[in-house]
């Protein structure tokens, strides 16, 4: 039997979903604003607007994939824009702090839970060529809305820190694309047996958790260039929180270009993408901790966007596929994505800590163990992919 092919509709349907994922940036440029509107709060309480969706998002993305069990991905979704529709509007009109911060938690579930169905839906809906395609188009998407959602933002910010939670409202032009053009799937059941009793199978293997933990461990080491680029520069006199923030725009930029580009970069790069990715951004890194002026950290920024947009597309496809049935491709995209949001809040944490093994204390040390761990890690990596080609090609073929 044939995979049925979906036209333009479907797909501008299924990456309109990767647009919900950035929504929680639309309030990040209002924090200094808010935190002059609520001058006896602590600046932790202030920024813990930010800091929740994160946290959420460990513990949702796993509660998503349980729940592609017994609803559709399509489902899930309409669940997920309800609960972030729900948790962003209110604290417009609502001016208590602690009100905000409970409305982020429910924000941040709903954000938990789309993130890995934003993945999943290209991974149920399609195959091959085409699925490689677009899940590098997720990865511009998503690129390109973190920008315009953050600008946006930054612009209803600048009238008023409540505008900023207006932004929410875009949510119900994509949940009206959602509702009319993505295709609902159904729910991938459990085999019966011919007692009628459901089968025990198995979901997730080995693979599915190894892969996790690689991207958790990735992520601890590359998320150091988002948190630590604008204290780099001011430390270093390379630039002011303007420059920081172009930088940071630069690596969107060539994420979003790389991310277009990935369904043709895949058919070159093969099962050695994910690698590739993991070498550019440890390569930008290297540029990192040498550059001496503003212009080449705009070089590394580049670098990184290149390897970040090659990475995570690859990962993600060879996560959908590590799960044991096609089914259960969404279940272990939510634990990659727990994997992610792990690695990323940890981040500041585990490198603190190596840093105190090694005594290391320049403003760019955080960088330099990122390079050797992406470095090594990358050509560890392909050394093992290409090691198991040849071990599955010289294996003697039955007749």
């Amino acid at each position: 039997m044939s995979e049925k092919k979906y036209g333009v509709g479907v797909q501008i349907a299924a990456l309109s979903v990767a647009l919900l994922m950035y929504t929680t940036s639309m309030t990040t440029p209002a924090l200094a604003e808010i935190a002059k509107a609520f001058p006896t709060a602590a600046p932790e309480t202030v920024k813990l607007l930010s800091t929740i969706p994160s946290l959420m998002m460990v513990i949702f993305a796993l509660v998503a994939g349980k729940l592609t069990q017994v609803m559709s991905i399509k489902k899930v979704i309409t669940v997920s824009m309800l609960l972030i529709f729900v948790g962003g509007i209110p604290s417009a009109f609502v001016g208590d702090l602690n009100f905000m911060i409970a409305m982020r938690v429910v924000f941040g579930a709903g954000y938990g839970m789309v993130f890995p169905m934003a993945s999943a839906v290209i991974t149920d809906l399609f195959t091959g060529t085409q699925a490689n395609k677009l899940m590098g188009f997720k990865s511009a998407v998503g690129a390109a809305a973190g920008v315009v959602f953050q600008s946006l933002g930054g612009f209803l910010a600048a009238y008023n820190w409540r505008f900023s939670f207006f932004g929410f409202f875009l949510v119900i032009p994509i949940a009206v694309l959602i509702w009319f053009k993505l295709p609902d799937t159904g729910v991938k059941k459990a085999e019966k047996a011919a007692d009628g009793s459901t089968v025990r199978e198995k979901k997730l293997t080995t693979m599915t958790y190894v892969l996790a933990l690689l991207c958790a461990l990735l992520n601890i080491m590359q998320f150091s260039f988002m948190t630590n680029v604008a204290m780099v520069m001011s430390a270093d006199k390379l630039g002011d929180a303007g420059q920081a923030s172009f930088v940071l725009s630069t690596f969107t930029a060539g994420s979003f270009v790389i991310g277009m580009l990935y369904g043709s970069m895949s058919k070159f790069l093969k099962q050695y993408a994910a690698s590739f990715g993991a070498l550019c951004v440890g390569i930008a890194f290297v540029i990192l901790i040498i550059a001496p002026s503003y212009p080449v950290m705009l070089v590394a920024a580049v670098i990184f966007g290149i390897g970040f947009g090659t990475f995570n597309p690859a990962i993600t496809m060879a996560v959908a596929g590590s799960a044991a049935s096609p089914k259960y491709a969404a279940l272990a995209i939510s634990v990659y994505t727990c994997g992610t949001g792990i690695g990323q809040f940890l981040s500041p944490y585990i490198l603190k800590f190596i840093r105190g093994i090694f005594g290391m204390a320049s403003a760019r040390a955080d960088w330099q163990i990122a390079a050797v761990c992406l470095i090594a890690g990358s050509v560890i990596s392909a050394i093992i992919i290409f090691a198991a080609s040849k071990k599955k090609s010289d294996a003697p073929q039955l007749q």
